[in-house]
């Protein structure tokens, strides 16, 4: 039964040459080639899902910086800054790192406020194009993982397969 067994992954290179996964197996229980590979594939796939949770875990404090910044840039356009310039300056500088020259010393003109704006346009472009990546990033790791569980289930329903035309053929 494999839930006897552990299985445990090294990786290996020699000089010069490309690192290998090494498995090798605790328990009482011989696995079968299927089990083992069935196994392995499952252990990726629960790889590739542990790396996808990091993945996002990372990506909300960029998704919640996109949302603030576009609610301070909706402000500064309609004229309505409620939440006041000197706050929304010290956020745009200290958190999303902003040079503070290219952010006008007040909002009382036009071209104040066009300056804000520009510079508040090209770092919630520079966010959205980092969130579009990491989406991006996630797919590909949920895909791996998909692969990885068909993969496994395939292996298993083959061995399945394989073990009832041996014993329709013993009958």
């Amino acid at each position: 039964m494999i839930e006897n067994v552990q299985i445990a992954v090294n990786r290996y290179a020699l000089e010069g040459a490309e690192a290998i996964n090494m498995y090798s197996m605790d328990g009482d229980d011989p696995l079968t080639f299927g089990q083992i590979m069935a196994a392995v594939c499952i252990r990726s796939g629960a790889n590739r899902e542990a790396r996808s949770v990091i993945k996002m875990n990372r990506m909300n404090p960029n998704v919640e910086k996109i949302e603030t910044t576009s609610n301070y840039l909706s402000e500064i356009a309609s004229g309505n800054v409620t939440s006041g310039w000197g706050t929304i300056k010290n956020y745009l500088v200290n958190t999303l790192g902003i040079d503070s020259s290219a952010l006008p010393g007040n909002l009382d003109s036009y071209d104040n406020r066009n300056k804000a704006i520009k510079a508040i346009k090209d770092k919630l472009e520079e966010l959205t194009r980092q969130a579009q990546e990491d989406m991006i990033d996630l797919q590909s790791l949920v895909n791996e993982r998909d692969n990885c569980y068909t993969t496994g289930t395939n292996l298993i329903k083959s061995a399945g397969q394989s073990a009832l035309r041996v014993a329709s053929n013993l009958y």
